[in-house]
């Protein structure tokens, strides 16, 4: 299909001013997707008449009004003042007639952005991560972004995402929205404590696998142990996460589900047992990683800063970790291991910004979150004032520098494990059942209950898995 557009501007054969250009059947579906017939023809406008003339200047037309677009942003309050300026400045250089009015999110945020969501009442931007669109999109609550990128996205700039991310945010077939930050997992380590119990650190090229990590917490524990210290435990892994326990037991070949959107639970199988034991047995048989409760139910910097932990497995940022833990000790970060099939595998996670699918503004809307996920606020806002990883593989070099540049204690820290965790491509999105809110409801109790209570072994995974299927077929 080509749609040929008038130009009054050129003369025809009978004298009347009209002639015509073509749009791309490519083109005008593209525009269509977008916005409708009306954008798509709103590409035939007629172009302006040479300039100077009364003409030109009689049909001028009259100055837009500015939109404004409501961003519920979920960054602390400190990096606020950053967020204004780089939008007020340097997007609206850019996009004149559009302001962004950022409102912090509240307390129940996510319950209360589902509810004015459905009521059309929400803001048109806002920040969230896998689960949480995936269930959402399953109530038609976002606005798909993929029309936008086709049309005002080239090759090169899709390309500059990592491909875990850019993949991930696409679920149910719509892209729910684009790239915020990136977070890697990494084992952080007390490099003081290293050092006082004379234990090698982990090999800065990734050259490990589980056996010299378990070796590794048994050494710091029964070291912490000689010396009277019985709140000290070698290492601490979140295996009750559900977002952090599955890439393990893909590193000892099992999974967690057949397929992405399948319906199959596997975590009966006998590698996928294997993986879950040695969390367990980590846990409750050797005690060489930390229960939750012994280290009275805290995340990882939380659980490091008192010394209750030697190493921690978690997510890495950089700038966050520096302030917290340097007060308290000298700390640096790791590869997670391979596994025992030789794969190294961990979460890099699908933090993005999406457009409510009832904002009344959706090019606009566009247009700031393309900038948000862009170069531009990538390096003043995400890393200059947040210090955390960001989504373009352009900036990760930079970003090293910025942030060293920013916290000089940093070069002491092995940042260059970020990068080489983006270059090697071990990072992947999490599982996804076909119904993942009923999986959810049956895996993560379980986890609970082998990891944070103990009172059950892995086993009890082969007796839930049955009840996982049962529930994908029911949906």
């Amino acid at each position: 299909m080509v749609v040929w557009c008038t130009d009054p501007l050129l003369p025809s054969k009978g004298g009347t001013t009209m002639a015509f250009s073509h749009l791309s059947r490519r083109r005008f579906l593209k525009l269509s997707a977008v916005g409708g017939v009306g954008l798509a023809l709103a590409a035939c406008a007629a172009p302006a008449a040479p300039g100077g003339s009364e003409q030109a200047e009689s049909a001028a037309a009259p100055a837009q009004e500015t939109t404004t677009i409501r961003f519920m942003s979920r960054a602390g309050a400190r990096y606020l003042p950053t967020y204004e300026e780089v939008l007020a400045t340097d997007f609206r250089e850019q996009n004149p007639n559009i302001e962004v009015q950022i409102e912090p999110a509240p307390d129940g945020w996510q319950d209360k952005l589902l509810a004015q969501m459905v009521a059309g009442t929400a803001v048109d931007i806002f920040q969230a991560w896998g689960n949480i669109f995936f269930n959402w999109t399953e109530r038609d609550l976002i606005l798909d972004v993929q029309p936008y990128v086709d049309l005002t996205m080239t090759d090169e700039e899709v390309a500059d995402y990592n491909e875990f991310q850019w993949e991930g945010l696409v679920m149910r077939g719509i892209r729910v929205g684009m790239p915020k930050y990136i977070n890697l997992m990494t084992v952080t380590i007390n490099k003081d404590l290293f050092d006082r119990y004379d234990v090698e650190y982990p090999p800065e090229d990734g050259e490990w696998d589980h056996d010299d990590y378990y070796d590794m917490a048994r050494r710091l524990t029964e070291a912490a142990r000689k010396e009277g210290e019985e709140n000290r435990w070698g290492g601490w892994i979140p295996a009750w996460a559900w977002d952090r326990f599955w890439y393990r037991v893909d590193m000892f070949g099992g999974r967690v589900v057949d397929e992405k959107y399948g319906t199959k639970c596997m975590l009966d199988t006998p590698e996928s047992q294997a993986a879950l034991q040695w969390i367990w047995d980590g846990m409750w048989k050797d005690n060489y990683f930390a229960q939750p409760a012994q280290v009275e139910n805290q995340w990882f910097r939380a659980a490091m800063t008192p010394g209750f932990v030697c190493m921690a497995e978690s997510g890495t940022y950089p700038i966050s970790t520096e302030d917290e833990l340097r007060p308290a000790f000298r700390w640096d970060m790791r590869h997670v291991p391979k596994g025992p099939t030789g794969i190294r595998k961990v979460l890099g996670t699908t933090d993005a910004w999406s457009i409510t699918k009832q904002t009344k503004h959706p090019d606009e809307a566009w247009a700031v979150l393309k900038f948000l996920s862009g170069p531009i606020f990538q390096r003043k806002a995400i890393v200059g004032a947040e210090g955390i990883i960001p989504v373009l593989k352009s900036l990760i070099s930079t970003f090293i520098d910025d942030v060293r540049a920013l916290r000089p204690e940093l070069e002491d820290v092995r940042l260059e494990t970020i990068q080489e965790i983006l270059d090697w491509g071990y990072a992947e999105d999490t599982f996804w059942f076909k119904n993942q809110n009923a999986a959810y409801e049956i895996i993560n109790p379980a986890l609970e209950k082998v990891y944070i209570v103990g009172d059950v072994g892995p086993e009890y995974f082969i007796e839930i898995c049955q009840q996982v299927n049962e529930s994908q077929m029911e949906s």
